[in-house]
C-alpha cells in the first residue's frame, strides 16, 4: 500500500514522483518502457523551463538563439536573437535525471509492467499490471496520478472522458547523419494538408532529427514525406526511424476525479502551437504533487478537493493552450500563398524585428506575442485580407482575448 501510485515515468509523473518522495510520501511509479524518457521527441525546452528545472550540462547538446523558418516556397528567413532562447536536449537523459531524483529519495520503479486494470474505491486504488513475462501484479495507493502519455484507455478506466484525445496531431522523426546544419528549420506548408509543417534540428556530431507533423495519420504518407525532406536537407544517412507518434492538442475535459489526477500528454497539457509538451508537463507535474501532498496531509481525497489541481494547472497555462489552439486552427485554414503572403509581410517587418528582440518573447509563452501582433493595426489588417476561410478563428480570438 502506497501513499502514491503514479503510472508514467514521462516528465509528469517523473515530476511528481521527485517532489512527493522528497517529502517522505511512499511513492511508486509503473511504466510499461524498459528505458525511462525513451520516447519520440525533439527535445526542445525554452530558457525559462531551464532555469526553473535545470538540465546537466551533459544534457545539452547546444543553445539555440536563432531558427530559419521556410516558406512553402522556399524562401528562407533567418530570426535570430542576442541571447538563446532554447537549449536542445538528449530527452531521455533530462527525463531520466528526474526519476533518479525520485529514486534517491525512496521511490519504486516498476518498468516493463502495463495497467490492465484500474479500481477506484472509498478506501483506495487498486491498480492491476501484467509484466513481459506474463506475471501479474496488484499494486495499491491513496492516490493515483495518471501521466501515461497521450491516448492512454486508463481514463476511461477511472470514470474520466478522453473525448477531446480525437484531436490531435500526428508527428513522425528519424534520426539523421547530416552535414552543414548549424540551425533548427523549421519548413512550412501543405506537405500533408494544410496546417502540417516540418523540422531539422542539429544536435551534435553531424546528428540531426528530422520530422513533420500532420492532421493526417496515414503511415505510408506520413514516412514517404519525411523521406522527401531528403531533398531539402544534406543528409548523408538515416540513422534511425521514421517513428510515429501522436500529439493531443486540446486538454482533456477534467484531469480530476476521486482519488485520482491526470497530468502531461494523458491531459492534453501539450503547445497546440509546436506539439512541445516537456514544460507543461513539469509544471502540471509539481501542481499536481502539491495538491497531493495537501490531501494526504488532510486526508481528504474527494473530487471536489482535488479539482484545486485543474484550477492551479488552468491558472498556470489554461490561457496558453486555448490562445494556441485557436492560432492552429487559424494556421490550418491557410493556404500555402497565404502562408507565403504572411510570411514575407511578418518576417521582413519592423515591427517583428522588434517584437522577437524584446522582452515579451518567450520560447516558452506564445499568448503574449500572438496579442500583441493582433493589436498591430498593420498585422491586423493583414491577417484580415486573408478572406472568410480564416474569419470565424480570428473572431474566436478577438472574442475570447477582447481585442
Amino acid at each position: 500500500m502506497y501513499d502514491v501510485l503514479i503510472i508514467g515515468a514521462g516528465p509528469g509523473g517523473n515530476m511528481a514522483a521527485s517532489r512527493l518522495a522528497s517529502q517522505g510520501y511512499k511513492v511508486a511509479v509503473v511504466d510499461y518502457r524498459k528505458n525511462i524518457g525513451d520516447k519520440l521527441c525533439t527535445g526542445i525546452i525554452g530558457i525559462e523551463c531551464a532555469k526553473k528545472y535545470p538540465p546537466e550540462m551533459h544534457h545539452v547538446y547546444r543553445e539555440a538563439a536563432s531558427a530559419v523558418i521556410v516558406s512553402p516556397g522556399g524562401i528562407r528567413y533567418g530570426i535570430s536573437r542576442m541571447d538563446s532562447q532554447a537549449l536542445i536536449l538528449n530527452r531521455s537523459e533530462y527525463i531520466k535525471s528526474f526519476a533518479d531524483s525520485a529514486q534517491s529519495f525512496g521511490a519504486d520503479y516498476e518498468l516493463e509492467k502495463r495497467v490492465t486494470n484500474i479500481e477506484v474505491s472509498k478506501e483506495r486504488v487498486l491498480v492491476e499490471t501484467r509484466g513481459r513475462s506474463g506475471n501479474r501484479h496488484s499494486i495499491g495507493a491513496k492516490i493515483l496520478i495518471i501521466a501515461s502519455g497521450f491516448g492512454s484507455p486508463l481514463l476511461s478506466m477511472v470514470g474520466l472522458s478522453r473525448k477531446r484525445h480525437d484531436d490531435y496531431l500526428v508527428g513522425v522523426q528519424m534520426e539523421v547523419l547530416s552535414t552543414n546544419l548549424e540551425e533548427t528549420e523549421v519548413y512550412t506548408g501543405s506537405q500533408l494538408g494544410r496546417g502540417s509543417f516540418s523540422w531539422v534540428v542539429p544536435l551534435t556530431d553531424s546528428r540531426s532529427l528530422v520530422g513533420m507533423v500532420s492532421r493526417r495519420s496515414k503511415n505510408f504518407q506520413l514516412n514517404s514525406s519525411i523521406l522527401g525532406l531528403k531533398k531539402k536537407i544534406p543528409i548523408r544517412r538515416i540513422l534511425s526511424g521514421p517513428k510515429q507518434w501522436g500529439i493531443p492538442i486540446r486538454p482533456v475535459e477534467r484531469t480530476f476525479t476521486d482519488r485520482v489526477l491526470v497530468v502531461g500528454d494523458a491531459a492534453g497539457q501539450v503547445k497546440p502551437t509546436t506539439g512541445g509538451g516537456i514544460y507543461y508537463s513539469l509544471v502540471a507535474g509539481e501542481l499536481a504533487s502539491e495538491v497531493t501532498s495537501d490531501a494526504l496531509a488532510k486526508e481528504e481525497y474527494s473530487a471536489r478537493f482535488l479539482s484545486l489541481y485543474e484550477s492551479k494547472w488552468r491558472s498556470a497555462f489554461g490561457k496558453e493552450l486555448r490562445l494556441g489552439y485557436h492560432t492552429r486552427t487559424l494556421y490550418e485554414h491557410l493556404s500555402d500563398g497565404q502562408i507565403e503572403q504572411l510570411l514575407k509581410e511578418i518576417l521582413s517587418s519592423k515591427f517583428f524585428k522588434e517584437l522577437i528582440n524584446s522582452n515579451d518573447f518567450s520560447f516558452d509563452w506564445h499568448s503574449g506575442i500572438i496579442l500583441k501582433a493582433l493589436k498591430q493595426q498593420e498585422f491586423f489588417g493583414l491577417i484580415k485580407t486573408l478572406g472568410p476561410s480564416v474569419a470565424p478563428f480570428l473572431g474566436r480570438i478577438l472574442s475570447d482575448y477582447k481585442i
